[in-house]
């Protein structure tokens, strides 16, 4: 069929549309540019500050800075254990973003961690007591000078059973406590010095004890008293209690009184064991040189582990640091180490079986 334009020999136009505002081409976007900084550049730029810092503060060590400065760099150190952990992740991100500066950092931060970290946590022997030796339990607790529960402590004093007791943090009100427990009947010599705030201190003996002293060193009382054994062996017990480093006032007293102890080690005329609360780990210097100067820490000679000893009231972690130490001269054979249960005080007890030769 021919349609009427094919008939007139004219071809028909394209058909129109109406064209409305809504129909007028828009051209399309342009792609937006991709960011400048990339994930991987903001890790490797992270990794990089956390291990610098890292390395500043293993540097300082290294260097011995916590001779000379004050705090907060000793409770910096004190946390050595944990204070490294964050190197793992800074090697496991320059491994797998193949960035090999940061990688060589820290494979070294990783290395000086398991350095300072590992002996303290490495299993070790309790050593034989020698024959005709004369076996000892010394134990030593911190109260907590307003611990109304020190009572607690009774139980454990009973089961342990130690020929020498030292307290510290012993207020009247904890020294009342535990008396009421009925736990220092035993013990026929001591040497109880309270205080109202938190440096009385006390060694309860089941030997005689004599030259007691109880001299004032950083502002605090050092206690001590020689203990007779018998006719051939005496030794002198040291109930510690430095102050904590939590100022810069107060690291100074806390060196000077682990130094005073040290120069007590170096000079004595006869075998020294110190126990008690000593605020300081094995990652303090101050302690390291103190037991470099002729005394043994029982739980290192054993290699009781990781035993931290406070913060034992913390709700939320457990106890992370050990601050409370039994140290003995080379007189001593250790062949026991162990660390108490919680009574109410921040600190946990703890316990070491020695042999005097």
């Amino acid at each position: 069929m021919v349609t009427s334009a094919q008939e007139s020999g004219r071809t028909a136009p394209d058909a129109k549309t109406d064209t409305g505002p809504d129909d007028i081409p828009v051209a399309a976007p342009e792609p937006r540019a991709r960011p400048s900084i990339r994930v991987g550049t903001v890790i490797t730029v992270i990794a990089w500050v956390v291990a610098a810092g890292l390395a500043l503060f293993a540097l300082g060590r290294l260097v011995h800075l916590d001779d000379g400065l004050d705090w907060p760099y000793s409770a910096i150190n004190a946390v050595t254990p944990l204070l490294y952990l964050p190197a793992y992740a800074t090697l496991a991100v320059a491994f797998a973003l193949r960035r090999n500066l940061l990688l060589i950092l820290s494979v070294v931060l990783v290395a000086v961690h398991l350095f300072w970290a590992v002996p303290e946590v490495l299993p070790g022997g309790a050593e034989d007591a020698p024959q005709g030796s004369a076996r000892l339990r010394i134990m030593s607790a911190n109260l907590l000078y307003h611990n109304a529960h020190a009572d607690r402590l009774g139980a454990q004093i009973r089961s342990a059973n130690p020929d020498v007791l030292v307290l510290v943090e012993l207020s009247p009100l904890t020294l009342s406590r535990v008396n009421a427990s009925g736990a220092l009947a035993g013990f026929p010599y001591r040497e109880v010095h309270p205080d109202d705030g938190a440096f009385g201190a006390a060694i309860y003996s089941r030997f005689p004890l004599r030259d007691a002293a109880a001299p004032v060193v950083g502002r605090s009382m050092s206690l001590r008293a020689t203990v007779e054994v018998d006719e051939n062996r005496r030794f002198v017990m040291y109930a510690v209690h430095t102050i904590s480093p939590t100022s810069g006032s107060f690291t100074n007293r806390w060196r000077t009184q682990l130094t005073a102890l040290r120069h007590e080690a170096q000079h004595a005329t006869l075998p020294v064991v110190m126990a008690g609360d000593f605020n300081a780990t094995r990652d303090h210097r101050p302690l390291r040189k103190l037991v470099s100067a002729g005394v043994r820490d029982a739980h290192d000679v054993v290699g009781g582990g990781w035993e931290p000893t406070w913060n034992a009231r913390s709700v939320l972690l457990p106890p992370v640091l050990r601050i409370d130490h039994v140290l003995a001269s080379p007189a001593f054979a250790v062949t026991g180490f162990q660390v108490g249960r919680g009574f109410g005080s921040d600190h946990l007890p703890v316990i070491a079986d020695l042999a005097m030769r």
